[in-house]
Order: C-alpha cells, then structure tokens, then sequence
C-alpha cells in the first residue's frame, strides 16, 4: 500500500519536506535502541519514554499513524495510569501482567457528545472481517491493514454521513477511534480522527510542556527535527500536576464518567469542558441553567452544584442566540416549530421538549443533526440539544427556571 493512501495527499508532502530539509526518517519500529532512551515531541512539548511500556508500543503498532504525538504526560486516570495522544490513549493495566492497551476513545466521544447508533448486526470478534453492513469499505481494507481489533476494536456504528465540523464526511465509530473519509481526496484515502485531541480539551486535561532533556526531539511523525524548529500544532495548554511515578497514588483523579442524575437516567459521558463556572446567583439551593455559547454547552445547577451537563448547537450568524437574563415560561412535550426570518423558511415536525425562554426562542431537542458541542452553530436561535439530554432537563426544570445566556 502507499503512503497516500493511508496519510492522504498532506500528510505525504509533509513527509517529503522534512526529507527535503535534511531531516531523517525515523523507522515505524525501533526509534529508541535502549530502554533509556525517549523521544519529546516538540510539537506538543511531551515527550514519551519507556517508563510505562508506551514508548514500546508507540513504535510496535505504527504509532506515527494510529497515535500521533503525545499530548499529556503519563496520568493517573480512574487507577490506571494513562498517556493521551492525538489519536488514541494508552492504558497501563496491572490486572494484564502490566499490558499497554488501547483507551475506548471511541466510544468515550460518541458518549461525550451524545451519539446514538442503531446495533449493527452480526457483530463480534470472530466475524467482524464478515460482517458486511458493519465493516465495510472504504474503511474495512484500512482497519485490517493498520491494526485491526487490537489498535481500532469492534465497529459501533455503521459507515454513515455526518459533520466533522463544517465539513461532510464519511465516517464510521469504532470502540477506539472514529475513521473518516473525505471524497475529495480520494476514493481509498482514510484519516483517523483526532479524537484524543478532543477529549484532553472537552476534559481539561494537562498539556504543559514537560521537560525534554535526555528525549529525541522528533516531530508528530517520530522524526527528528532540528534545533529550533517550531511546534507545528500547539495545544492549548491547563495546568495539572503529572503522574511523577508508575506507583498507583493514594488520591486518583476525579471519575471522568459522572454518573447521571435523577429523575430520568441519561447516558454516561464525558464531563463539561474546564472552563465551566458556577453562577453567582441562585446559591440559596434553586435550579438554574446556564448556556455557554463559547464552549457550546448547557450547565445545569442546584444553588452552585452542578447536576448535568450536554453539548449544545445554538443560532448562526444571522440568527444569534439572544444573550441575557431569562426563564423557562413556556413548555411543550412536542411540536412542528415553522417559520420565515432572513429570507429562509423551515417546517420541522414533532421536536421535542421544547422549553422556552425568550420570544420564540426555546430549549429543545434535535433529531435533524449531531453537531453538539462542536462550535457549529446550525439553528435559527434555537438551543439545540440531544434528544435525551433535552427529555433530562424538560423532566428537571420547571416553568420559572432561570436561565443565563452567555459568551
């Protein structure tokens, strides 16, 4: 197979302009020659090492593609210590003889953001190469060819059209990484999602630059860079304490799978990106909500308690979201919302848990897309919310909620 193929037409030039500028290329296995040895990542300012056993699996199962650059340091994470990349996470599992295994990032995302696909059929580790409807191309040639169950696991959706921010594209979920394909590039060109990428910044993971002495200062790729080149691909970073050994600590970080409050059960996901913030007001123990129109998420309170949260898409250019001060003072259990504004018209049917709160300008959910969270902003003025997140806070808050509007 061609490097084309599996990196797409970008992806090859930038392997041929490092070469071009002098720079060596790195073989996919054995970078590192002794157990002492690591490689730091200059585009990320991590560096990843044998400490743990990532670095050997990094180079064992064609990190530079299914993995990319190491975005955290080694973590402590629900009493597993943890190493996020671009494109995947490694697990450390004790219970395994001390294994490296691939994160369900995967299926973590697809819960983060409320993604629900119909079971696929026929599914199961002995016939997933069979399965048709559920592994098929363009994407079942790349899962056998680049790693197979172990590196992408079990399919969890059907190849299917969706948003991968402004832009359609052909993807398909699997439990470790979400696989895309974009026409345009061409018929057999297939990327993995930056996945990892997405949930160090949903969950306000650590990214400060770490200390690179002793490491190979190598590009996203694994090759060597030269002195003072500069970070392709910077991250923005938050500010945590590393995992400094690979001793489980007494205190482990926070669950990152809250579980989902009463009264209507809603499924487990990832929690709020970081930068959430209780409200000043109402801390006498009242609901409240609060849409961030900046992180695109709706933060449900009692007094200064969180309780839930969801992704959101709210109004376009054009049609914003009105910011302010407001309450829920109308509710209906469905309905066909019509209507004409800018020059467009619209006639959707039964949209549910429709919570409104300003003019014509409701909560509610939404079956036509899933670019929750994503900073797409699809509706009309409309809070746009996950069918099931919309049935949680329709149940939760009564008429009167008051609800905060924000950048």
């Amino acid at each position: 197979m061609s490097l084309t193929r599996y990196l797409g037409p970008l992806g090859v030039l930038g392997l041929l302009l490092g070469l071009l500028a002098g720079l060596v290329v790195v073989p996919r296995t054995g970078q590192a020659q002794t157990e002492g040895e690591a490689l730091y990542f200059v585009s990320t300012g991590q560096r990843l090492d044998h400490t743990h056993g990532f670095l050997g699996h990094w180079q064992a199962s064609n990190g530079p593609l299914t993995l990319g650059a190491a975005l955290t340091p080694p973590l402590l994470e629900q009493g597993l210590v943890v190493q996020y990349f671009e494109r995947g996470r490694l697990e450390l599992h004790p219970e395994y003889q001390d294994a490296v295994l691939r994160g369900h990032l995967g299926a973590e995302y697809a819960q983060a953001l409320w993604r629900e696909f119909a079971a696929p059929s026929g599914v199961g580790a002995g016939d997933v190469a069979a399965t048709g409807d559920s592994l098929a191309e363009p994407f079942r040639s790349f899962w056998h060819e680049a790693g197979g169950l172990d590196v992408f696991g079990l399919p969890l959706s059907a190849p299917t059209w969706e948003y991968v921010g402004t832009q359609m594209a052909l993807v398909q979920y699997f439990e470790r990484v979400r696989l895309e394909h974009y026409p345009e590039l061409g018929e057999a060109v297939v990327q993995i999602a930056d996945l990892g990428r997405d949930l160090v910044l949903l969950r306000g993971l650590p990214t400060a630059p770490v200390d690179p002495a002793g490491a190979l200062p190598v590009d996203q790729w694994g090759q060597p860079v030269l002195a003072g080149q500069q970070a392709w691909f910077p991250l923005a970073t938050a500010t945590a304490t590393p995992l400094p050994t690979a001793t489980p600590q007494p205190t482990p970080l926070p669950t990152l799978v809250p579980a989902a409050p009463a009264p209507t059960a809603a499924p487990a996901r990832a929690p709020a990106p970081a930068q959430a913030s209780a409200p000043v007001a109402g801390q006498g123990g009242g609901k409240q909500i609060v849409i961030d129109l900046s992180a695109q998420w709706l933060y449900a309170y009692e007094g200064t308690q969180r309780v839930f949260d969801a992704p959101v898409s709210t109004g376009r250019d054009g049609f914003n979201t009105p910011v302010g001060r407001f309450a829920i003072y109308h509710k209906v259990p469905a309905q066909t919302m019509s209507g004409c504004s800018g020059g467009e018209c619209w006639n959707v049917p039964n949209v549910p848990h429709a919570m409104y709160i300003v003019g014509d300008v409701a909560m509610h959910g939404t079956y036509w897309h899933n670019q929750f969270g994503t900073g797409v902003r699809r509706s009309h003025g409309c809070i746009n919310l996950p069918v099931g997140a919309a049935a949680w806070v329709y149940g939760w808050a009564p008429l009167g909620t008051p609800v905060t509007v924000r950048w």
